[in-house]
Formats: C-alpha cells, structure tokens, sequence
C-alpha cells in the first residue's frame, strides 16, 4: 500500500504528464479558440504542477521532528 508521499509523487508525475501533454496539444492547435482555452488550461496546471513541486520538497515524513 502506497504512503501519503508515494501519492503525492505520483500526483505531481501526472501533473507534469498533464503539462507536456497541454503543450503538445497547444503546439498542434489549429483554431484560436481551442489554442486560447489550452493556453488557459496549461497555466492553471503550470501553478499546481509549482504548487505540487513546492509540497513535494517540503514534505515531512512522520520520523522528521515537528517544527
């Protein structure tokens, strides 16, 4: 069984897998509208993805000493 940290570094891998995805989709849009809501689309995951990384670096196991 996966730990909290396990799930959360598979939750920031597929975020960045979301992120490239988003950008081969971006790259390959044809229309403007589509381009503009991808665009939209990649900067809200761009900000989980710092969000996650951030979480990611700072998380504490449950032997760290509480702060």
């Amino acid at each position: 069984m996966k730990n909290s940290k396990q799930h959360l570094t598979d939750a920031f891998s597929s975020l960045q897998d979301a992120q490239i995805n988003l950008r081969h989709a971006l790259d390959n849009s044809e229309k403007l509208n589509n381009t503009e809501r991808i665009k939209s689309t990649l900067s809200l995951v761009n900000e989980a993805v710092f969000a996650a990384a951030n979480t990611v670096a700072n998380y504490q196991n449950s032997h760290d000493r509480e702060k």
